[in-house]
């Protein structure tokens, strides 16, 4: 029982141990939440949000609109007849009940509700496309702080390195084994590689501030931790071009602003004449009224009960109704009609070659783009060749250094060629996988989450 007791006390304290000691670290899974509370993100949301409440205020002009309207009238009015004014007191109430609806969407305000629609979509485009940008950006700057903390290593076992070959020159330099020049050589490289390695720190330090100014927080001056890999490009430039041209959303954006034209141009070609058909009908103290006119194709109906007091009142008891049609056209505008159908037409032949433009434009960017993922590819090939070399020559020197045929000096010269040779291929990895993410925000398909 008591060996029970022990055995379990010892595992507990082992995990809190291990819980307290180990070494927490920044990743980027655990950074990428923040991204939402950007003031980038924010910004850009706010955008995109203004976009769907000016969407809903077109809209709202198609659906039903129903308002009511109460006075109340109180006085005296007085009346002469035959030279005798005689004064009565009045009281008087109205009451309005309006409805109105578009019944098409032909007139003004359907034209508008359709180019609130397109500008809804392009607000969203642009939504998505700088929530890419802004991830791309993330990753850059991660990338960069991480870069950044493993040059720092490099170049402090190399400060250090530099450190010791000064004191071991020194102390030759006295017993008379070397000259002046040679010892002065060994200062000169250590001062050189604290110049390298106090560059790094503040280097370091830029970066983090660089991701903290992203991000709109402090982060804590912790170790970055990332699992440098990539995933070799395995698809052909003909592959990717068709979905270029169908999901790149600046080129969605620039259609979406030649069907705006269109509709402009449809906009300024509606008839300036208007018809408005109207009738009412009065029975009692009710009125109801009806008109429909097609400047916006709105039918309009109202109902306006009244009552009242008065000393001398008159009231008729048959029905009473009345119907009026009316036709309205400019006769003279200036010219402004004809001059609005210009610019229309003139701004829709702009926005389709700035359509034509933008996808060679965009083709262009695709295509440096993608033969930059291919060199950067090689080029991480490359460096995969050369750590080998490194690592191989590494071993065999290590061998040499257990033979006594070299010192701990000289070893620690080859370790810290190692350590550059896979600084600059994880360097060479991450900007394959930033081309790589550009490749993808070109084609609409980078999903962030």
């Amino acid at each position: 029982m008591f060996r029970k007791l022990m055995f379990s006390l010892f595992i507990i304290f082992l995990l809190l141990t291990t819980f307290v000691f180990a070494e927490d670290y920044l990743t980027l899974e655990d950074l990428k939440p923040s991204l939402t509370n950007s003031p980038l993100y924010k910004i850009y949301q706010a955008q995109c949000n203004s976009s769907l409440q000016e969407y809903y205020l077109a809209y709202s002009s198609l659906k039903p609109q129903l308002s009511l309207q109460i006075s109340y009238n109180q006085g005296e009015t007085s009346v002469t007849l035959n030279n005798v004014t005689s004064t009565s007191e009045s009281k008087s109430g109205n009451l309005s009940l309006n409805f109105s609806q578009i019944l098409f969407t032909k007139g003004q305000a359907g034209i508008n509700v359709k180019l609130a629609e397109l500008n809804l979509e392009q607000a969203k485009n642009d939504f998505k496309n700088n929530v890419q940008n802004l991830y791309y950006q993330f990753l850059q700057n991660f990338y960069n702080l991480y870069l950044a903390q493993e040059q720092l290593k490099i170049y402090e076992e190399s400060y250090k390195l530099a450190k010791r070959q000064e004191e071991v020159a020194e102390k030759q330099f006295k017993d008379g084994l070397i000259n002046e020049i040679s010892f002065m050589d060994y200062k000169q490289k250590a001062k050189l590689a604290e110049i390298n390695y106090n560059s790094a720190k503040n280097n370091l330090e830029l970066s983090y501030k660089s991701l903290e100014n992203l991000l709109g927080k402090n982060l804590p001056r912790k170790p970055v931790k990332l699992d440098v890999k990539y995933e070799p490009v395995t698809y052909s430039y003909d592959e990717l071009i068709s979905r270029l041209y169908s999901n790149n959303l600046t080129i969605k954006n620039s259609s979406i602003d030649v069907e705006k034209a269109k509709i402009n141009l449809e906009k300024s070609n509606i008839p300036s004449w208007n018809i408005s058909v109207s009738g009412s009908f009065t029975s009692g103290n009710t009125t109801y009224a009806l008109s429909f006119d097609t400047q916006n194709y709105a039918l309009n109906a109202s109902i306006n009960p009244s009552w009242g007091t008065s000393q001398k009142s008159l009231y008729s008891s048959e029905n009473i109704w009345n119907f009026r049609i009316s036709f309205s056209t400019p006769i003279l505008d200036g010219g402004s009609k004809n001059i609005s159908k210009n610019q229309a037409q003139l701004s829709l032949e702009s926005s389709q070659i700035n359509y034509d433009k933008t996808k060679k434009d965009i083709e262009l960017s695709f295509l440096k783009t993608y033969y930059n993922l291919l060199i950067a590819q090689e080029s991480i090939k490359q460096k995969e060749l050369v750590l080998e070399q490194k690592k191989a020559n590494l071993e065999a020197q290590k061998i040499r250094y257990n033979l006594g045929l070299i010192t701990d000096l000289d070893l620690k010269n080859y370790e810290i060629d190692y350590m550059q040779a896979n600084y600059d291929l994880e360097s060479s990895i991450l900007n394959f996988n930033l081309q790589k993410v550009q490749l993808f925000i070109l084609l609409g398909d980078l999903e962030v989450n």
